[in-house]
C-alpha cells in the first residue's frame, strides 16, 4: 500500500499535468482559496423576494416530466461549524411535534396546488438538519405524514440522510428496520472524517468509531446502499489526515462517498460559524496548492480501490450507488417538490425557496393556508439555457437534441463562444451526440461552469470575462 507520503507525490504527479497555472492565468482560477459550489442554476442565495400567490400563474406541471420530493428536517444534536443550513438544536418532543403538524399542513397545500391527492414521484431525499434526529414514534409518523401525500409505487430510489450517533445502540437499529420497512434504500451519513482531532474543530460530538459503528448498524438493519459525506480543505486538516480518512472510508466497506470541498461562503440561509473563523484566522486555513492536493488524493485512492467517478465529487463501487435524487434534477432536470423550511422547489418554470430563517414566517403562512415561499424565479429564456446547459454538463454531459428539446435552441448556436472557450482552454471536449468536460474540466467543474454564468448570478465578480452577458 503506498504511503501517505507517496499519495501526495502522484497527486502533485498528477496535478502538474492538469498545468492549473494556465487556468489561473485565464481568469478560471481565482488567484486564492475562494470556492462557490454550483449546486443550482441560478444560486438559491441568489433567488429574489416573491409573492407565492401570484408565482405561479398560468402555469402547472406538464405530466411527462417526472418529479423528486424533498423533505427538510430541521433538527440536530449540535451545530456543525461548516453548516450553512436552517436548522434548531436540540429540539424537544413540544417542538418536533409541532413541526411535524406544519410539515403535514404544507405537503397537503403543495400537492393540492398540483392538483392531486398523492403525487407520483421519482426519487425522494430527506435532509436537513439530520432526519434521523427524532425519536423512533415521531419518524414513523414523519413517514406516515409523507406517505399520505406522495406516492412512491414508481420510486427508483429513497434516501435519508443520518448523523452517524443518531444510527447507534437499540433505539438507532429500530430507526433503520422501520426505514428500511418504509422503502428507504439509501442512506447517505454525514462522517466529515474518521479522525477525532478534526471531528472536534468541526465541532462534531460523534467520533470517528461511532461513524464506523454506524456504518456496520446500517449494514445489520439489511439497507442495501451506504454513502458518506467527506470534507477535505479544513482548518486543521493535513494531508496526511485526509489521506487515513480515505483510507478508513475504503476499508469501512461503504458503497459510495462524496467528498466535498469545504464550502466558507455561505450557500444556504444561514451563515456558519466557518464564516466568522475565516474572517478571524484565515492564515489557519490551507492555502489553494494544498487544497488541490488533497482533492486529487481523493482521486487517485478512489479510483485506484475501484470507486468510479459518477459525478464530480462522487465515487461509488456501482452506479446503483449514485444519488438517484442529484442525478433527476441535475441531469435529468426534473421538477422537484420539496418541503420544510428553507426547501427549494422546481415547478416547471418557476424555482422557489420557502422561508427557512424566519421560521415564525414559514409557520405563519402555513397556519394561513399559503405556500410558506418567500423567494422565487420565473425562468426565463436564457435562465431555462443556462440551467439546461450547466447542471448537465457539471455532473455528466449535455446531449444535443435534450437541450433542444427543452430549450427549443441549437446548443452551439446559442453558447458557442463560450464552449470553444472552455474547449480552448483544454475543460470540454465533444462527440457526434454531446458536449462534456475534460479530466481537466472535472476537476475544476465549479469554476468551469461559473464561464458559463450570467453576470448578475456570479458569486465573486472577479469571474466575469467579456463574453458573459451584462
Amino acid at each position: 500500500m503506498p504511503t501517505p507520503g507517496r499519495w501526495i507525490d502522484r497527486a502533485r504527479e498528477a496535478l502538474d499535468g492538469l498545468a492549473l497555472h494556465e487556468l489561473t492565468a485565464a481568469g478560471v482560477l481565482l488567484p486564492d482559496e475562494r470556492f462557490f459550489p454550483t449546486i443550482t442554476y441560478p444560486p438559491i442565495t441568489m433567488y429574489p423576494a416573491a409573492d407565492p400567490d401570484t408565482l405561479f400563474d398560468g402555469q402547472s406541471l406538464p405530466p411527462e416530466i417526472p418529479n423528486a420530493a424533498y423533505v427538510h428536517v430541521p433538527f440536530c444534536s449540535f451545530s456543525c461549524a461548516y453548516c450553512h443550513w436552517v436548522k434548531t438544536i436540540g429540539a424537544g418532543a413540544e417542538q418536533i411535534d409541532d413541526y411535524l403538524d406544519l410539515l403535514e399542513a404544507e405537503m397537503a397545500l403543495a400537492v393540492g396546488r398540483l392538483g392531486v391527492d398523492r403525487l407520483p414521484i421519482s426519487t425522494v431525499l430527506f435532509g436537513g438538519g439530520t432526519p434521523t434526529y427524532p425519536t423512533l414514534d415521531r419518524l414513523e409518523r414523519l413517514l406516515d405524514i409523507f406517505d399520505a401525500h406522495f406516492d412512491l409505487s414508481s420510486c427508483r430510489q429513497f434516501s435519508f440522510e443520518a448523523e452517524p450517533a443518531s444510527l447507534l445502540g437499540d433505539e438507532g437499529l429500530a430507526k433503520l428496520r422501520l426505514l428500511r420497512e418504509r422503502g428507504v434504500d439509501r442512506i447517505s451519513v454525514g462522517v466529515q472524517s474518521f479522525l477525532d482531532p478534526v471531528l472536534q474543530r468541526m465541532g462534531r460530538h460523534h467520533s470517528g468509531d461511532q461513524a464506523l459503528r454506524a456504518i456496520e448498524q446500517i449494514r445489520k438493519a439489511g439497507i442495501g446502499s451506504i454513502s458518506i459525506d467527506l470534507i477535505y480543505g479544513y482548518p486543521g486538516q493535513s494531508e496526511e489526515d485526509w489521506i487515513r480518512t480515505i483510507q478508513l472510508a475504503i476499508d469501512s466497506g461503504v458503497d459510495a462517498w462524496h467528498l466535498y470541498r469545504l464550502r466558507v461562503k455561505r450557500h444556504g440561509d444561514v451563515e456558519g460559524a466557518i464564516n466568522k473563523e475565516f474572517r478571524r484566522t484565515r492564515e489557519q486555513f490551507p492555502d489553494r496548492a494544498t487544497i488541490h492536493r488533497m482533492k486529487m488524493v481523493g482521486w487517485l485512492m478512489s479510483l485506484d480501490h475501484g470507486f468510479g467517478q459518477y459525478f464530480t465529487r462522487i465515487f461509488c463501487s456501482g452506479q446503483q450507488h449514485v444519488t438517484q435524487f442529484m442525478w433527476d434534477y441535475c441531469c435529468n432536470l426534473t421538477n422537484v417538490v420539496g418541503t420544510g423550511p428553507s426547501a427549494w422547489s422546481n415547478y416547471h418554470r418557476t424555482f422557489t425557496l420557502n422561508a427557512g430563517a424566519d421560521r415564525e414566517m414559514y409557520r405563519r403562512r402555513v397556519l394561513a393556508g399559503r405556500l410558506p415561499v418567500d423567494r422565487g424565479v420565473v425562468r426565463d429564456l436564457d435562465h431555462e439555457a443556462r440551467r439546461s446547459l450547466i447542471l448537465p454538463l457539471k455532473n455528466d454531459r449535455v446531449y444535443r437534441r435534450r437541450f433542444q428539446a427543452r430549450t427549443g435552441l441549437d446548443l452551439e448556436r446559442t453558447f458557442g463562444p463560450e464552449l470553444d472557450r472552455l474547449r480552448d482552454l483544454g475543460l470540454l471536449d465533444r462527440d457526434e451526440r454531446s458536449v462534456f468536460l475534460t479530466d481537466r474540466g472535472r476537476f475544476v467543474a465549479d469554476e468551469a461552469m461559473m464561464q458559463l454564468y450570467h453576470r448578475r448570478y456570479l458569486p465573486f465578480p472577479e469571474v466575469a470575462h467579456d463574453r458573459m452577458p451584462d
